[in-house]
C-alpha cells in the first residue's frame, strides 16, 4: 500500500523540510535496514518520520532524526515495535517553496 504524506517540522533536515512530500510503501519488516527512512505511528509522538539506526529481530528498531537539534532523541523514543512502522520512504519531492529557494541560490 502506498501513502503520500506531507512533512511537518524540521527533524529530518537537510533531507526533508517542512512542506516536502514523501511517498511510503508498506515494507516487509525483515527487509528493514540501518539507514532506511521510515514513517512510524508512535503512541507518544504521533506519526513521525525518522531514520533507522539499529535493528533487532526481537526488540524492533531504534530511530533518529537527521537534525538532532530539532528531533526527539533516540533514548526518548526507545525501541519501536515493527507493528508501529507504517512504511518505508521510497520517494521524496521537495515542496514548491523549497524548489524556489534552491533555484534562487
Amino acid at each position: 500500500m502506498l501513502r503520500l504524506l506531507a512533512i511537518e517540522g524540521n527533524s529530518m533536515q537537510p533531507m526533508l523540510f517542512a512542506g516536502d512530500f514523501i511517498l511510503t510503501c508498506k515494507w516487509p519488516k525483515a527487509w528493514l535496514q540501518i539507514g532506511h527512512v521510515v514513517v512510524v505511528n508512535s503512541d507518544k509522538y504521533g506519526v513521525i518520520v525518522k531514520r533507522i539506526t539499529k535493528v533487532c529481530s526481537i526488540k524492533g528498531v531504534m530511530l533518529q532524526g537527521d537534525n538532532a537539534l530539532e528531533s526527539v532523541s533516540t533514548l526518548a523514543m526507545g525501541w519501536i515495535k515493527p507493528s508501529d512502522i507504517i512504511g518505508k520512504v521510497i520517494f521524496t519531492s521537495p515542496s514548491r517553496n523549497q524548489k524556489l529557494l534552491t533555484k534562487n541560490r
